[in-house]
């Protein structure tokens, strides 16, 4: 690879020996991928430092202790626990204490704050060909596809580009894999969050890691639905990028054009179907919860769910989660939006959700902090990511639906499925 002359710095221990290691490990990764050099970056979304993994946290403390600190503005992924409200899920104490440490971590390193998997309704909006790192998969697809920055699946090498500022230029970073593989034909009419996440779920896992161009649509997706699409595509497949004409920068509608030399792939309703099918395999009169917000919430989901719940109440039985980030909620509890959400008997939850909290089954937690996931019957989802990685990480049945249909199954108390 070629250095720069701060790059070999960094390598030198100019910077300390903490940054020393995270350009080393940029160098490997750079290596690896058969990076020519490295970029500038102006942006990462980091590791948390994840409660019931053994030694996460720890690391995030060494790394603060040694000296790291962020070099470009940053964001948090999610966390083992709500550090506002832990209550509301009844997470550990033990954990909750542990979570917290790892917060202060990042406080000192120039994160935190905000730990969700939706940063950019928090207001980190990195800007067409913007150079960025990120851990989460949801926020490199939104990123590459609506914001048009440049952005891999990074894992904790988020971290290291962080600190550093620099990330080696390849995979997404490339004008050369930004161009489309595929185009996905949809003779479907989704509508809605909830349907575009199995939208996405259904193209995700005809293309796995390719780049489709995606037609048919008959309308522009608002930002909400686009959000879905992506997460959704991210989930069953590798996807890291998506081309929509006239959404995705700098591509224009005259460029759907471009999928006529490409392998088409066609999405029709009853591939929609198939994959609420697949995720409604609960009982329909079990259920412990009902989740909303994955990913976490925007500010007009917010708008929504109150809407849906004003006047209603939560069946006494069943808890109805909604889950945001924290500049969100603070947006909707000063503009009302809460009072309507929480007289219903819905819990607003920040900095976690379902699967990554204290109910995962496929963590080590530390034996010290008396972590026992519950045993839950089926969870009610709007979202196709959710969906599967309940299924994967909790080990717990599904019902899968729209929005305004798991709102109706958590007054109402019996489900409600999409058709």
């Amino acid at each position: 690879m070629r250095l720069s002359a701060r790059d070999k710095a960094l390598l030198d221990g100019a910077d300390g020996d903490v940054n020393r290691q995270a350009m080393d490990a940029l160098v490997q990764l750079g290596e690896a991928f058969d990076a020519e050099d490295m970029v500038d970056i102006g942006y990462a979304h980091v590791h948390a430092g994840m409660a019931m993994y053994l030694g996460d946290v720890e690391l995030m403390e060494e790394l603060a202790e040694r000296g790291a600190r962020m070099s470009v503005p940053a964001s948090t992924n999610i966390a083992n626990a709500d550090m506002e409200n832990w209550q509301a899920t009844k997470a550990p104490e033990s954990l909750v204490r542990l979570q917290k440490r790892a917060e202060t971590a990042h406080l000192s390193m120039g994160t935190g704050g905000c730990f969700t998997c939706t940063p950019y309704w928090a207001g980190h909006w990195p800007t067409w060909n913007t150079h960025m790192a990120s851990i989460e998969s949801g926020v490199t697809i939104f990123s590459n596809s609506i914001l048009g920055a440049r952005s891999n699946r990074d894992g904790f090498f988020a971290v290291y580009a962080g600190m550093t500022g620099r990330y080696p230029r390849f995979g997404l970073h490339l004008d050369e894999n930004r161009t489309p593989t595929h185009r996905v034909v949809v003779e479907a009419a989704p509508s809605g969050t909830a349907d575009f996440t199995v939208l996405g779920y259904a193209i995700g896992a005809h293309v796995t890691n390719a780049v489709p161009l995606v037609t048919g649509l008959g309308r522009r997706p608002n930002l909400d639905e686009l959000d879905a699409l992506g997460v959704g595509m991210a989930t069953s497949g590798g996807v890291a990028m998506f081309i929509l004409p006239g959404v995705t920068p700098p591509y224009t509608d005259k460029d759907e054009t471009l999928g006529d030399r490409l392998p088409s792939i066609l999405v029709r309703e009853r591939d929609l179907r198939a994959v609420y099918d697949d995720f409604c395999t609960g009982e329909e009169n079990g259920f412990d919860i009902v989740h909303l917000g994955c990913p976490h919430a925007s500010f007009e989901e917010m708008k929504h769910y109150a809407q849906l719940l004003d006047g209603k109440t939560v069946k006494s039985d069943v808890e109805l989660w909604i889950t945001t980030n924290r500049t969100v909620r603070q947006m909707a509890r000063d503009s009302g939006l809460l009072k309507p959400i929480q007289a219903s008997g819905a819990k607003v939850i920040s900095d976690t959700c379902p699967i990554s909290c204290h109910f995962a089954r496929t963590c080590s937690p530390d034996p010290s902090l008396g972590v026992e996931p519950p045993k839950l019957r089926t969870i009610v989802v709007d979202s196709a990511k959710q969906a599967r990685y309940i299924r994967d990480m909790i080990h717990c049945p599904t019902l899968l639906t729209t929005t305004e249909k798991a709102v109706e199954t958590a007054v109402s108390g019996t489900f409600v499925p999409r058709w």
